[in-house]
């Protein structure tokens, strides 16, 4: 099934279908545009054949966001097994990127690109280590966040790119038990002075939980290989989330990615604090063979987005793989929330809400066209879930 996204310019597309949000459809629909933004949206009306693009009795959905991914490391799909370990699988993908040149990991940058935008997603939110994907994206048209990932007792210089239309830079630190409190709060505050999300990993294995629990452990061990000194860091703490919260970091601008091993109280304090949440469900199997409480995050208010994290550790690029992975793991989960997860979710998360996740007037002319069609709008709903993936 073609799931690329459609960007126009100027013009009339109709659909036997509009789903302008999970909420809210339009049956024989319509959108117009003018200069790339949507001005109106209704049912049909009589307009001239000749200037209306009829796409055919399927369904106009938006376009979707891949809120958390690493295109830099696209060049190792398929190399990396999945079941040693997530130390292995660690000290396995350092060692691989580390033998390709710059060039390679650019290209294979290049094509994570493309298998993003041809599976539907109209944004994204890419971590990048190395600081290669920026002008990759800048050349591909897609809108999002690029974060600039720092790790260990790095020198923080504040070297952002400027904005490149629908694109802008912001900052991200690896994770709690990789990133000096320091360093986090460095880059959190200066994301923050600009507006921007700041994204970090969190709560994502046992080596972590351990280690911000006792500074003891695997982790220390292999920081301490690899020559960073975390003495004062400020352990232990009790959870990687009441850690954040201790150095002052999690706030609105803060998007938490993974939260594997989080719970209730964890939930409690995210929600009070108006962090974001994205979830990489298939990466966490593979990588953890653990999930997300995504149930527990819905009761306290918590409205996660999706990411697909890399090709290093998970099979597509794919939003509609993540969200019939998700459905299928989350039987008891409206597929409307599933894909409201994927649009409307992710473009919070990243600053885009004025720009994407619905088909209102005001928002970016970019959807999907899906060849699928039912009679109730639940049913609809679960076909883009499960017959849409690749």
């Amino acid at each position: 099934m073609d799931t690329r996204c459609i960007k126009i310019e100027k013009g009339i597309h109709r659909a036997g279908c509009i789903m302008i949000s999970p909420q809210r459809f339009i049956q024989n629909g319509f959108i117009k545009a003018e200069n790339w933004i949507i001005q109106e949206t209704g049912e049909k009306k009589h307009y001239d054949s000749s200037i209306v693009t009829d796409h055919g009795p399927g369904v106009i959905i938006p376009a979707l966001i891949n809120a958390h991914t690493h295109l830099e490391l696209s060049r190792l799909k398929g190399e990396i097994a999945f079941d040693q370990g997530f130390q292995n699988w660690v000290r396995e993908l350092l060692w691989r990127r580390q033998a390709y040149s710059l060039e390679e990991l650019e290209n294979g940058a290049e094509s994570g690109i493309k298998e993003l935008m041809d599976s539907g997603s109209g944004a994204v939110g890419d971590i990048s280590t190395l600081g290669l994907t920026w002008n990759i994206l800048c050349r591909s048209g897609l809108a999002g966040v690029w974060f600039r990932e720092y790790l260990g007792t790095q020198t923080f210089q504040d070297l952002m790119p400027g904005k490149h239309g629908n694109l802008s830079a912001s900052l991200a630190g690896h994770a709690p038990h990789t990133t000096s409190p320091a360093l986090l709060k460095s880059l959190s505050l200066t994301a923050q002075s600009k507006g921007s999300p700041f994204s970090i990993h969190l709560a994502e294995s046992t080596d972590e939980i351990e280690f911000l629990a006792t500074g003891k452990g695997p982790w220390a061990d292999f920081l301490g290989e690899r020559n960073i000194d975390f003495s004062d860091w400020g352990l232990p703490a009790k959870t990687p989330v009441k850690y954040l919260d201790s150095i002052g970091i999690l706030n609105k601008n803060t998007l938490l990615v993974h939260l594997i091993h989080s719970r209730k109280q964890d939930f409690e304090i995210i929600k009070q604090r108006g962090a974001k949440v994205c979830i990489c469900p298939r990466s966490n199997y593979n990588l953890h063979k653990q999930l997300p409480d995504l149930e527990q995050m819905l009761k306290h208010g918590i409205k996660p987005c999706l990411g697909t994290d890399s090709l290093a550790g998970t099979e597509s690029l794919s939003m509609f793989d993540e969200m019939a992975y998700t459905g299928k793991n989350y039987p008891n989960i409206n597929p409307g929330t599933i894909i409201e997860m994927a649009a409307v979710n992710g473009a919070k998360a990243l600053g885009l809400s004025q720009k994407f996740g619905t088909l209102e007037p005001g928002k970016s002319a970019v959807f999907i066209y899906l060849p699928l069609t039912a009679r109730k709008n639940s049913d609809l709903l679960e076909k883009i879930i499960y017959e849409s993936s690749i």
